[in-house]
């Protein structure tokens, strides 16, 4: 091996590139990476190997793209036998907003964000459109609450369970049958006006009571002095 074939090999075994061209389009993690793009010293490489974290275990699938600044490596100095180990922050694509000693970015083209600052322990998701979770079984437990914001809200299920103490701040509308086991209380609306108003025939097996005692079982007398009962 000439001096010369000895240098140009070990000048080939690490070099900064950037991706020419990809087969994302044909879901493989191959790219081709432009070497050393002055005029006159410019290589494009073969289709080269992405390092990624892939075995039996875990496949992540992040797709190559053109303009990424990579290193590639070449264990015997062949730039057409190496692989591609992705990516270099540069004057192009730059760190994500918010990058710091204490916290971890996801950030996407679309604008959608994942983070985690171990300093003030927060787990953010900022998604910009739709979250799907197809699951066999889901839980949630939090230490103090849980809160949800959104314009509507859609819960299908066969049977729901709340184990609490619940407050609706709105109208509560129940389409089908409403049955309270444990009983129920009325009270009247803010301005007084109204405790209970239904638009329907009212059926009890009990008896109803008011502030005066029993309207179900009580009597009264009629204009004519006599006693009328009950039916």
């Amino acid at each position: 091996m000439t001096p010369a074939e000895l240098y140009r090999r070990l000048s080939n075994i690490v070099q900064v590139g950037t991706i020419s061209s990809t087969k994302n389009k044909v879901g493989k993690a191959l790219g081709r990476v432009t070497l050393d793009d002055s005029d006159e010293n410019k290589r494009v490489s073969a289709f080269l190997p992405v390092l990624s974290l892939n075995n039996s275990f875990i496949k992540v699938w992040v797709p190559l793209r053109v303009g990424e600044q990579v290193l590639v490596i070449s264990p015997f100095g062949n730039a057409n036998s190496g692989f591609i180990i992705r990516s270099i922050f540069n004057k192009g694509c730059k760190e994500p907003v918010g990058s710091n000693e204490h916290t971890t970015i996801m950030e996407f083209e679309d604008g959608t964000k994942l983070s985690y600052d171990s300093k003030s322990s927060e787990l953010k998701m900022d998604v910009v459109k739709t979250i799907n979770i197809i699951c066999v079984d889901a839980n949630i437990k939090a230490s103090n609450s849980v809160n949800i914001e959104t314009n509507t809200a859609y819960l299908k299920a066969s049977d729901t369970t709340i184990e609490s103490t619940t407050l609706i701040k709105g109208t509560l509308t129940v389409t089908d049958l409403f049955s309270a086991k444990g009983g129920m209380k009325v009270s009247p609306s803010a301005d007084g006006s109204v405790a209970a108003e239904f638009d329907c025939d009212i059926k009890t097996t009990g008896s109803i009571s008011d502030k005066k005692g029993d309207v179900t079982s009580h009597g009264h007398e009629t204009t004519d002095g006599a006693r009328a009962v009950n039916r």
